[in-house]
């Protein structure tokens, strides 16, 4: 028998049409969930470790204001993974070109999450004008900033765990990375972060000190805007900061940072979250609409 959150996650896929797209080393995986006819087309990228389930209590609300998709990252979730000895460029080239050979996504907005803001970013470069905004949500990839005094250590994944050990390494890793409220930690949660750290190739924490966001948002012209909640554990211990970081790079960021929550804002807060978006969208194209619950 399925759980809940099975169900919830199932639903969602038969919902969606799903896309494999070639991208030079292999292929990615791209979700479309529909939306408004003639509405904006949002393309959501995920972050480290995870995949398009990232967004699995976002999907169902931004569906009925945008036109939706999501992919699945090199090396994450359903989409094929780099070969050996890859570098952070080899993914941000594989989903520019896999974005450029899925011609539906002919104008879109970027909406990303951590891992995902750095190839976003960076490929936004070679997209252009395809590419109409972009929201960073908790992005990393901003130099070498001191987290001394932030996050707690992550666990490590020992071999033969019990059901009741894996449950406490996920929710260890979700508290100490992810979200901050414990009450939040919730079945769905969990089954996420099983099933997407179960699929995970691509390892992006060893790009995370590099400065691939702020060195494309010094270089980007479009609408961008940069979201960290104040308890993001990778932004940790001074999260309000990063606001000088992106300013310095570019004075035209809008730069927003939302009390009481951590670093997967969209699941944590997500009537919040989707504010944030039908707002930010409100304000670059007047014509979108009003969030719903």
């Amino acid at each position: 028998m399925l759980t809940a959150s099975e169900i919830q996650v199932r639903t969602l896929e038969e919902i969606s049409r799903r896309v494999r797209i070639e991208c030079g080393f292999g292929q990615l995986e791209f979700r479309c969930f529909g939306g408004p006819v003639d509405s904006e087309t949002l393309l959501l990228v995920h972050g480290g470790s995870g995949s398009w389930l990232h967004w699995v209590r976002n999907i169902d609300v931004l569906r009925q204001h945008f036109k939706i998709w999501t992919v699945d990252l090199p090396g994450l979730g359903a989409s094929d993974a780099l070969p050996e000895g890859y570098t952070a460029q080899d993914a941000v080239a594989a989903f520019a070109e896999g974005c450029q050979n899925l011609t539906e996504l002919s104008s879109f907005h970027l909406v990303a999450f951590s891992w995902g803001c750095a190839v976003s970013a960076q490929a936004a470069l070679v997209l252009s004008e395809v590419v109409r905004s972009i929201t960073l949500i908790g992005p990393a990839s901003i130099g070498d900033v001191s987290r001394v005094g932030g996050m707690k250590p992550l666990l490590r994944r020992k071999p033969n765990m019990t059901k009741e050990e894996t449950d406490h390494f996920h929710r260890t890793n979700l508290a100490h990375l992810m979200i901050s409220d414990p009450s939040k930690i919730d079945a769905l949660a969990l089954h996420v972060q099983a099933v997407n750290t179960r699929q995970a190739r691509f390892k992006s924490p060893k790009f995370a000190k590099n400065t691939m966001v702020l060195d494309a948002v010094a270089q980007l012209s479009m609408p961008m805007q940069v979201i960290y909640g104040d308890l993001d554990g990778p932004a940790l211990p001074d999260v309000a900061s990063k606001r000088a970081l992106f300013l310095a790079a570019n004075p035209k960021v809008v730069f927003e940072l939302v009390a009481g929550v951590g670093h997967w804002l969209a699941f944590e807060q997500p009537d919040v979250f989707h504010g944030l978006i039908v707002n930010w969208m409100r304000r670059i194209n007047p014509a979108s609409g009003n969030p719903q619950s």
